[in-house]
């Protein structure tokens, strides 16, 4: 993959771990157990994850936002300071963030990336029902 347009928010996030929100193949390795460091990039309704940081190639995890329904701190459920979640239907992301300032901002833009990916979708929607 070619280089990730760098967009207005892109910071690090110093971990990552994915699971499913139901239960699914327990044999699917999409599903990371552990905290895995990754940085990451917010480019409209797509979140992409790299191994290094500064280093916006080949990402590791590319994130399509406009599946997800919400994100929310998750301090309690993870036992991580600065920690939060993105959902879906069908399975969530923990992340973590450097400080509280920095996990509040990947909220409040996430968040709106699921909101304007929803607009989009209904926008769409309703075009298409004018016919």
């Amino acid at each position: 993959m070619s280089k990730v347009v760098e967009s207005k928010l892109q910071t690090t996030v110093a971990y990552i771990r994915a699971y499913p929100t139901r239960t699914l193949d327990p044999t699917n390795r999409r599903f990371l157990k552990t905290w895995r460091p990754r940085w990451f990039v917010l480019n409209g309704t797509i979140l992409y994850s790299f191994k290094k940081e500064k280093e916006y190639v080949n990402p590791t995890e590319v994130i399509d936002l406009t599946v997800f329904t919400s994100v929310k701190s998750s301090e309690e459920y993870t036992n991580r300071k600065n920690s939060f979640d993105v959902y879906s239907k069908n399975m969530a992301y923990s992340m973590v963030a450097k400080t509280s300032g920095e996990k509040e901002d990947w909220i409040r833009h996430i968040g709106k990336a699921i909101i304007i990916s929803r607009a989009t979708f209904q926008d769409d929607y309703q075009d298409d029902d004018s016919d």
